[in-house]
């Protein structure tokens, strides 16, 4: 599948809507992979990505290849690595680093480097981020993702009509700056969130065996 660019919603729309609040990814994070995680280890697992968009920007990633797929659930980390000719004559390199916090649940980080730019070009902007993604028991046909590939370029350009002087771009960018930040805070609640949930239900278990455990000596005496 041939790239395209990634346009979505403000971070703060993402945020709002895709994350529905930090308790709410919390519980999803929680709740939603419990299939996964009594699932036999054999088969493939897709994995979903939960992560905001920078409006009118371009990821080198594995998602915009389509579905991704991995035969182990349980890694303690994944790395993927995209690169891509782009637009901007620049040949752009993607790294999404998934780290495990649960069983079918992965703290996610999305960077970008340029790797080399001709003389005429127009870099784009650099575009992070981070989020969670969540591994689903795929029972249909599929193969593991590559780790690592080449995209063709996304059908982003530089606007021929850019005034960089214009303050209303500058304002736009300060705007967009504000809005990253605002969503990256909510992810690092969410993320905080499904750390405090998981440490409740640990101490809720352990809790419950002890009782069990003084029930039976009861019983023996």
């Amino acid at each position: 599948m041939i790239r395209q660019a990634l346009v979505a919603l403000g971070p703060k729309s993402v945020a709002a809507g895709v994350l529905v609040g930090g308790a709410a990814l919390a519980l999803g994070a929680l709740f939603l992979p419990r299939a996964v995680a009594s699932a036999p280890p054999s088969g493939m697992y897709r994995l979903v990505l939960h992560a905001p968009e920078q409006r009118n920007a371009f990821y080198v990633s594995v998602w915009a290849e389509g579905d991704v797929f991995v035969a182990d659930n349980n890694a303690k980390s994944i790395t993927f690595v995209r690169r891509g000719d782009e637009h901007d004559g620049c040949t752009w390199q993607g790294t999404e680093r998934l780290n495990r916090l649960s069983a079918g649940v992965y703290a996610y980080e999305y960077s970008e480097q340029i790797l080399a730019c001709r003389p005429d070009a127009r870099p784009f902007v650099k575009t992070p981020r981070t989020g969670i993604v969540t591994a689903e028991k795929w029972d249909g046909a599929a193969t593991a993702t590559a780790l690592t590939g080449i995209q063709a370029p996304g059908a982003l350009w530089n606007p021929s009509d850019v005034d960089d002087d214009s303050d209303e771009h500058c304002q736009a960018d300060e705007a967009d700056e504000d809005d990253i930040e605002d969503t990256e805070q909510a992810i690092a609640d969410a993320q905080r969130e499904i750390a405090e949930a998981q440490q409740q239900i640990a101490d809720a278990v352990a809790q419950a065996n002890e009782e069990v455990k003084a029930a039976l000596a009861a019983d023996d005496d």
